[in-house]
């Protein structure tokens, strides 16, 4: 059973994707320490050519849908 994402970890994921990169810079309260976390975790990877950019990896996408399904955000 993977981990569960805090609420800023489920922040970044929902706005990161394969196509959209985003980084610490780009959230007012989501900093590099979570980013790090995430980057450990191996839900996200840093860009290429891009300082402090990072997109989702498939494993963080499930992740985030799994984690939407499970709590039920789906139905309220």
């Amino acid at each position: 059973m993977p981990q569960r994402p805090s609420n800023r970890e489920m922040k970044a994921l929902f706005h990161l994707g394969e196509d959209n990169v985003l980084g610490p810079d780009d959230f007012k309260d989501v900093g590099e320490k979570v980013f790090a976390g995430m980057l450990k975790k191996k839900w996200i990877e840093a860009v290429e050519g891009q300082a402090d950019k990072y997109r989702t990896t498939e494993k963080g996408r499930i992740i985030h849908d799994e984690e939407v399904y499970f709590t039920g955000r789906w139905k309220r």
